[in-house]
């Protein structure tokens, strides 16, 4: 089946793709942007990633999906989709499972919340004007909380210290002050701050949706350094609903350790390769991490007899036979998201074929738990112009970007074990596979893309040095 000819058959002008080439270019908030961001500067610097350094769910989601929204008195919503209407024996079909929660909204009708602001002030922080930047991102965060929202500012260097203690954010003044009053000093106790920010929310009565706001620029070097020990100090305080948010800015992070923090505390972790950017993620999550809608989310998906599961291009996915089954992180407002299964029809599959998913949560705004179930149907046929009926471009588009952001997975373990050649080759065949999905132009296909040519071209002068000797 040549999915080129079928794709380009399938849409009836270049309208179809100029209207998804239209989409904007920013990231959606309410997501990790680190996969994405990580993944571009090191393409952008002619350095390889390792593999924790590209995560694949996160170059899926950075845009906005066009999903269905939950309904009223829905937290969230699920949708299943086939990438066509017919396909025969032998065919590849994408299926896509897209989930979303609702916008935030209007914030004056939600609870209000308690953020703990945990800033690293070592003396690293003044290098490339890192602390004027993060000043600018605080202020801009603390902007747009409610006067009833409760903050407050802990900083640590060589020891911690409680700059602004909890209280109502008011007019904010205060607030405001303790910020500019910011100053780079000394070691990296990263321990400490975050460990006194926990205390901080941990103390007294207060809103139920609590979470702490780590930004670091650094690896610990004082106090306690282990990683296992910090993320292990952290746990009993996720249990009791305080959950931590990490923000990476520059080269020198310790990234296992604030993706871990962020995993097992329902939080997110974003990457900042430009000090600058500091204002646009705090802006970005402002509204979304102060309003959490599902936890202990989990997606069970159940693929039809009739089908072969060929590849899921997603982080942490459990196969067993055709299920499918994946932890995804916390939602929070304002959320789209997919997973991408690639399947082959088998000759002997019965019409129609049912593909059938749920997802499960808690949900915060009403503490119990709560399922959502979806289904898709496919219909079979032995007719050779079968394939070419109903090609959903929405979903190729999103294939290509899975296989892609695949594919820089598979290149990056295998560039860290030296393996230049196969490096090299699996990240063109994944290239050359999401041209065919998708050759049409679109903005966030293209973004993908740039970052895999960008190590190619990186990878090259590997390849060559390697044959050259």
């Amino acid at each position: 089946m040549n999915l080129h000819r079928l794709f380009a058959r399938s849409i009836p002008c270049a309208a179809a793709v100029t209207a998804l080439a239209t989409a904007p270019l920013a990231a959606q908030d309410a997501v990790s942007q680190f996969g994405m961001a990580r993944s571009r500067e090191l393409a952008e610097l002619g350095q390889l990633p390792v593999g924790r350094d590209v995560v694949v769910r996160d170059l899926l989601n950075y845009h906005r999906h066009r999903l269905p929204l939950p309904t009223a008195g829905q937290d969230v919503a699920l949708e299943l989709r086939f990438d066509r209407a017919q396909a025969g024996p032998g065919d590849d079909v994408w299926l896509q499972v897209g989930y979303t929660t609702a916008p935030l909204g209007d914030r004056s009708l939600a609870p209000a919340c308690a953020v703990a602001l945990v800033v690293d002030c070592s003396g690293s922080m003044a290098g490339g004007e890192k602390m004027t930047a993060v000043q600018r991102g605080l202020h801009a965060f603390v902007d747009r909380l409610r006067t009833d929202d409760e903050v407050t500012l802990v900083t640590f260097s060589t020891e911690a210290h409680v700059a602004a203690p909890r209280r109502r954010r008011g007019d904010g003044r205060w607030l405001h002050d303790a910020i500019d009053r910011l100053s780079p000093e000394a070691n990296t106790n990263l321990h400490a701050g975050l460990m006194l920010g926990l205390a901080e929310l941990s103390r007294g009565d207060g809103p139920a949706a609590r979470r702490v706001l780590l930004l670091t620029d650094g690896i610990a070097n004082t106090g306690v350094t282990a990683p296992d020990e910090i993320a292990a100090a952290v746990l009993p305080h996720t249990g009791n609903g305080i959950d931590v948010t990490t923000i990476g800015v520059g080269q020198d992070l310790d990234v296992p350790l604030l993706q871990r923090l962020a995993g097992q505390a329902r939080g997110l972790f974003h990457f900042v390769a430009d000090p600058q950017d500091v204002a646009k993620v705090f802006v970005q999550e402002a509204d979304s991490l102060v309003a959490p809608v599902a936890r202990q989310v989990a997606l069970t998906v159940e693929l039809p007899r009739g089908v072969s599961l060929v590849q899921v291009p997603h982080d942490g996915v459990t196969v067993q036979g055709n299920r499918i089954d994946v932890r995804l992180a916390d939602l929070n407002a304002g959320v789209t998201g997919v997973l991408l299964a690639r399947c082959r029809v088998l000759g002997d599959a019965a019409a129609p074929l049912a593909a059938n998913a749920a997802i499960t949560f808690r949900s915060a705004a009403r503490g119990r738990d709560d399922v959502v179930r979806a289904s898709a149907g496919l219909a079979t046929s032995l007719r050779s112009d079968a394939t070419s009926a109903g090609l959903d471009v929405e979903v190729h588009k999103n294939a290509a970007i899975a296989v892609l952001a695949q594919g820089l997975a598979d290149m990056a373990l295998a560039a860290e074990q030296k393996r230049w050649a196969d490096a090299d080759r699996v990240l063109r065949l994944a290239t050359d596979d999401a041209q065919r999905l998708f050759p049409g132009d679109d903005v966030d296909v293209q973004r993908v893309r740039a970052i895999a040519q960008g190590h190619l071209r990186t990878l090259r002068r590997y390849v060559d040095r390697f044959r050259e000797v």
